[in-house]
């Protein structure tokens, strides 16, 4: 077993499996940072204003220890330094699993829905690999480092301090361009769908169905607000969507669910971020809804106040 751990290609692999893990997490989390920090504060396991310093500043600790550990940059430091995270993981993950069982785990944003056991399996794997690397000596390969030395191989002896300036230079890059380029394609993939929406039908399990279907029955669209307790984007949309359900009480129908007490059912779902907003207008012969809009994360006013007044002339 020694002998296989430190084999250099096992030792590559267990950089690549953890850099890549840490990689996906971290993206997922900065392209919907205000759904992560909403879960962190939702947890309810640090002060409030704790929760939302980690909930920032992670995904970017994420984003470093993956890039570090991919391009092979001083990766026994990325691995001692991803073990406590990887613990705070587990320990989040474990309180959850306590209070809220049936709701998910935040872990890699709202892309990837895991339960908090699968969650904790992960934790444990990357507990292991990180460990594994950390007591590793043989890390120097198929790495940036080496790229360099073959340029020039007294670089890294004669210039210690350029050498790591460069280093950390490239590191910043990689960051920079993982970042552009998901974005650019999160953008791209938004575009896309926004041009080729006619209608969106979404499923939603009793016995919110059966409030949603009466609603409809009486000629009104349906209002639909998920929240949760400790979010910081609720608080912001949430005046605004009481204030608009209250101007439109006579045309508009308007129910409100908590995130955390209905996790299991709003996962079914689809819905992985909160607030979420549903504008339904029809029940279908299937059984699904159709929602005439929808908004996931921050909201506008105009933007909710036009999609109520469509949502009405549609049913008028």
């Amino acid at each position: 077993m020694n002998i296989i751990l430190k084999n250099k290609w096992v030792v590559l692999a267990f950089r690549v499996i953890l850099g890549g893990i840490f990689l996906a997490a971290s993206i997922s989390k900065i392209l919907d940072r205000s759904g992560f920090v909403s879960t962190v504060v939702g947890y309810e396991l640090i002060p409030r204003t704790l929760a939302e310093v980690y909930g920032w500043v992670i995904p970017w600790v994420e984003l470093y220890i993956g890039c570090s550990l991919v391009l092979g940059v001083l990766p026994r430091v990325s691995a001692a330094m991803s073990i406590p995270l990887v613990i705070s993981f587990a320990v989040a993950s474990s309180y959850a699993l306590e209070k809220f069982p049936d709701s998910i785990c935040g872990c890699f944003g709202s892309f990837i829905a895991l339960s908090h056991p699968v969650s904790l399996t992960i934790d444990g794997i990357m507990f292991l690999l990180a460990l594994a690397i950390l007591v590793n000596k043989n890390t120097e390969f198929v790495t940036i480092g080496q790229w360099f030395n073959r340029l020039n191989p007294s670089f890294r002896r004669d210039k210690k301090v350029r050498y790591y300036t460069n280093l950390l230079g490239v590191m910043v890059l990689a960051m920079l361009s993982i970042v552009l380029v998901s974005y650019g394609i999160e953008s791209l993939m938004l575009k896309t769908a926004t041009n080729s929406w006619s209608e969106e039908r979404a499923n939603i399990l009793s016995p919110l169905a059966e409030k949603v279907s009466e609603q409809l029955k009486e000629g009104k669209p349906v209002l639909l607000y998920v929240f949760a307790e400790g979010c910081s984007s609720c608080e912001t949309a949430e005046p605004i969507i009481e204030e608009l359900a209250g101007d439109y009480s006579a045309t508009v129908a308007y129910i409100k669910i908590d995130y955390y007490q209905y996790s299991a059912q709003v996962l079914e779902m689809g819905i992985k971020t909160t607030p979420t907003v549903w504008v339904i207008i029809r029940q279908n012969p299937d059984g699904s809804f159709t929602l005439a809009n929808r908004f996931d994360g921050s909201l506008e006013r105009e933007e909710l106040r036009s999609a109520l007044d469509s949502a009405v002339k549609l049913l008028r």
